[in-house]
């Protein structure tokens, strides 16, 4: 998915981003500063990580898909903002960009695709 340059300009990647080391989960790599978040869906779980290209990666257990990216570039663990709306289970994550700021994907329900990137509140 290509996105528009400048809703993804703040999810560019940073020259001045340190190196960080890396940890393994069920097959990835990511960066172990930023942490695994954990959301409870039906049948499983989804988690978040930061990979080590920077972006941000889903994988939600029951799918047996593997791991999915969701592109951009983090500077932040994963927030999750979205709460469950009935049975839908409408998700909002929310990460600081390459530029410091928030950044947020969306999926409205569970097996809906994401929103593209946009500037979003502060996470909690």
């Amino acid at each position: 998915m290509i996105l528009a340059a400048a809703v993804t300009a703040g999810l560019t990647a940073s020259s001045a981003s340190a190196q960080a080391p890396f940890c393994n989960l069920e097959g990835a790599s990511y960066k172990c500063e930023y942490g695994i978040t954990e959301r409870s869906l039906p049948f499983g779980e989804e988690k978040f990580v930061i990979g080590t290209d920077g972006a941000v990666w889903t994988n939600y257990s029951e799918d047996k898909g593997g791991w999915y990216s969701l592109d951009g570039f983090a500077t932040s663990q994963v927030f999750i903002e979205g709460e469950n709306t009935g049975n839908n289970f409408h998700t909002t994550i929310v990460v600081l960009g390459g530029d410091g700021k928030p950044w947020a994907r969306e999926r409205p329900y569970l097996g809906a695709n994401w929103t593209p990137w946009v500037p979003a509140p502060r996470p909690r």
